[in-house]
Parts: C-alpha cells; sequence; structure tokens
C-alpha cells in the first residue's frame, strides 16, 4: 500500500523574521506513518527550538498514547541542548531557568485502517472526507481557544502533563490537517477543507490577508496536510 502524501505549510507572523517563527512541524514518512505540530510559548525562552525538538522526537517514538508520552518526555527533556549563547540579558536567563513551552499535537497513522492521535495543549486536528469535516480535535469551536492553553514544558515541574488522545479509522481518500492554535482557529472559522485545495503559496496569501483583515490572529502557523492513500 503507498504511504499517505503529504505537504508541509510554515508561516512566521507578519513583520517577523523566519528565524523567529515558534511554531514547527515533523513528518514520518512510510508505514506507520507519524506527523506532528508544536507551538511555542513566546512568553518563555527558546520555546521554538523546544517545539523544533518535540515533534522530532515524536515522529521517532509515536507515543500515541498518553502514557507513553508522559513516558517518553523524561527523554525527550533529558536530550534537549538548546544552543544558548555564552552571555545573556539577565531577564532571558532568568526565563531559561523557568523552562521553554509549547503545544504539541501529534498523529499516527497505520495502514491497517486505523489512526490515533495525542495533544497537549491547542493545536487542532481535522478529519476530512470529500469536502465533509468529520471530526475537529481537541478544540471544535473557534471561540473556545484562549491565550493560556496547557502546555509542555521543557523541565519537570513534578506535574505530569494533561495528554488528551483519540482515534478511529481512516477510508482511502481521507485527510487530516494538524494546524497550530492560530490557523486551526481560522480554518474552524472560514473553511475547513482550504488547505487540500490551495497549493502552499495559495494558502500562504490567505493567511496573510486574513492577519490583514484581522480574521487570523498574526501568530506564527504551522501545518501538515495528509492524504490517505486511495
Amino acid at each position: 500500500m503507498r504511504a499517505p502524501l503529504v505537504r508541509t505549510f510554515w508561516l512566521p507572523r507578519d513583520g517577523a523574521a523566519p528565524t523567529a517563527c515558534e511554531d514547527a512541524f515533523a513528518v514520518r514518512p512510510g508505514w506507520p506513518f507519524a506527523a506532528a505540530v508544536a507551538d511555542g510559548a513566546t512568553e518563555s525562552a527558546f520555546s521554538g527550538a523546544w517545539a523544533r525538538h518535540l515533534v522530532q522526537c515524536f515522529c521517532r517514538d509515536l507515543p500515541a498514547t498518553p502514557e507513553a508520552l508522559q513516558h517518553r518526555l523524561a527523554d525527550w527533556r533529558a536530550a534537549w541542548q538548546p544552543d544558548v549563547p555564552e552571555t545573556l540579558p539577565w531577564y532571558v536567563a532568568a526565563k531559561l531557568e523557568e523552562g521553554a513551552h509549547a503545544a504539541l499535537l501529534g498523529l499516527v497513522v497505520q495502514p491497517d485502517g486505523t489512526w490515533r492521535a495525542v495533544a497537549v495543549g491547542d493545536a487542532v486536528l481535522l478529519h476530512l472526507r470529500g469536502t465533509r469535516l468529520l471530526a475537529a480535535w481537541p478544540i471544535d469551536d473557534p471561540s473556545r481557544f484562549h491565550h493560556r492553553p496547557v502546555l509542555l514544558g521543557s523541565r519537570d515541574d513534578g506535574m505530569p502533563p494533561p495528554v488528551e488522545v483519540t482515534g478511529a479509522q481512516w477510508l482511502p481518500g481521507d485527510a487530516f490537517v494538524l494546524a497550530t492554535d492560530a490557523l486551526g482557529a481560522w480554518l474552524l472559522g472560514d473553511d475547513p477543507t482550504l488547505p487540500l485545495r490551495l497549493t502552499t503559496g495559495e494558502l500562504a496569501r490567505h493567511v496573510t490577508a486574513a492577519r490583514r483583515r484581522h480574521a487570523l490572529r498574526n501568530d506564527d502557523v504551522a501545518a501538515v496536510v495528509v492524504h490517505c492513500p486511495r
């Protein structure tokens, strides 16, 4: 069986350099297939690097249950080595001591027609069949997004993160969209099928236009679009 086809999308907020983007994605091709997106918290130091580390670790280890994710998190924290300059402003050094934080959404698709997803925070998974949205998870209403989501921290504070999990069957031709919060909220309120119908360049232009008319919050965005084989 052919593996899923994938397109990825990534765009920093208006006015920011690409290197300042704190959202990340990763993909594991083949079977089992995996994809992940993460949204680094702006208020924490080196959150973009932590987000990139999380998505890469998820696609390597495939922890598709809350227990597996919490078990692997200790190893992910231990392995994280951010590229920290020798000299930091005092306020950045203080933030670094508090650790980096990010939301994470990971999807694992199996060739037997099943899929599972885990999430910490407010990234969104859309499951589509043709032009129909079958499910939006873990948030299905754009009004439910807020600025204080649950996050995964790079330091162990003694409190296991609350991990949400879901799963179901996929059919040939189904599609999934994994999107970080600002993009996910906009798609839910506008048209969840847009990433399936637009090229990467067209989607970037739609996102930029939506930001300028204040329909989409000016935040970093990342997405993975997954087309299951027919």
